[in-house]
């Protein structure tokens, strides 16, 4: 299944799938239909897909990035990014002021001609890992640019192409460059099968569909956390899991585990533990493997972005997620998940 997906970047633009979108927040297209177009991007693949991206641009590029830390991939990033402005093509790149690593990327891209760099705000944390290209193309999902995430991690991302979905992000990422200290809301509402998840829509939704689902929720994060008072929205996702789980819905679960947070081990045994007691198929991932994924599969749709299932990455960080509900890659990323699945504990 894997391998139907793996299309290089300069077929990209002849060959991908096509997915039908619906919105009804522009007049001017709503009740038509519009191209989509998604490719599944997950663990190594990401590298080179974002590489032949930035080489393609050929007006703007806009990341917003959680960590970018210096090794030899990311630095092989950068330099196309350094060749991308010595095109004429504008870059804003909009970091986590909190992260050190963060800080010499800044001083290093100082003073570049087309080259913008800026920290969010201190007042609140932004964990986003998209890239946009010519406001047409998004390269969007869970992959930081660290050795570790482009390298080891288990990752999910998708690269879509369509200019009402890219455009959206586009202007949601023009918001937080102007200010991204408050939760940005809503500007427009989507229904087909390609939705753009910000910020706190994303529990309100994983949490309505998970009551509404039949079949299946398969959940794989970093981090699960819940709380003492029972009443967080991490709490109330745990409880939809357990609550489907009684209606006969297959459930599953699948944590990190790591080899050097001991935090997150706590924090991830302590819902592991819970959702077994309560009938719930739950696992550790692999230890030697880091699982950054962020995917969600609920009956026949997935979401998948940057949001955790910590208390702050469902009630406070900026976050930047997709709901999809185009067949082949549900399916896709079912198999994924499984795959991981199977090799937890």
């Amino acid at each position: 299944m894997k391998n139907l997906f793996l299309i290089s970047i300069f077929a990209f633009f002849g060959f991908l799938f096509h997915v039908s979108c619906r919105t009804i927040a522009n007049p001017v297209i709503s009740g038509k239909e519009t191209s989509c177009r998604i490719v599944p991007i997950v663990d190594r693949e990401y590298f080179p897909v974002a590489k032949n991206l930035i080489r393609e641009a050929k007006k703007s590029i806009s990341i917003s990035m959680f960590v970018v830390k210096s090794g030899r991939k990311v630095d092989a990033l950068i330099k196309e990014l350094k060749n991308a402005a010595n095109r004429g093509v504008k870059i804003r790149i909009l970091l986590e002021n909190s992260i050190r690593a963060n800080q010499s990327v800044i001083v290093s891209l100082n003073g570049i001609k087309n080259i913008e760099t800026k920290f969010d705000s201190p007042k609140k944390i932004t964990h986003n890992k998209m890239v946009i290209i010519d406001e047409n193309v998004i390269l969007i999902g869970s992959t930081n640019w660290t050795e570790s995430s482009l390298s080891y991690a288990n990752e999910a991302n998708v690269v879509i192409k369509n200019k009402e979905i890219v455009g959206y992000f586009q202007e949601y990422f023009d918001y937080l460059w102007q200010d991204s200290s408050k939760d940005i809301f809503p500007f427009k509402d989507f229904k087909g099968k390609i939705i753009p998840i910000i910020d706190r829509q994303y529990s309100d939704i994983v949490s309505r569909m998970m009551r509404k689902a039949t079949k299946r929720i398969f959940v794989m994060v970093y981090g699960f956390k819940l709380t003492r008072s029972g009443d967080s929205k991490g709490d109330i996702l745990a409880k939809e899991i357990v609550n489907a789980k009684k209606r006969g819905v297959e459930t599953k679960v699948l944590l990190e585990k790591s080899n050097f947070n001991e935090r997150l081990n706590i924090m991830n045994r302590h819902t592991i533990e819970y959702l077994r007691e309560r009938g719930v198929e739950a696992r550790f991932d692999d230890e030697d493997i880091i699982t950054h994924s962020k995917v969600v599969i609920i009956d026949d749709a997935v979401i998948l972005g940057s949001t955790n299932w910590s208390y702050s990455g469902l009630e406070k960080w900026h976050n930047t997620d997709v709901l999809i509900k185009e067949k082949r890659i549900v399916e896709y990323f079912v198999n994924y998940f499984e795959e991981k699945f199977s090799k937890g504990k």
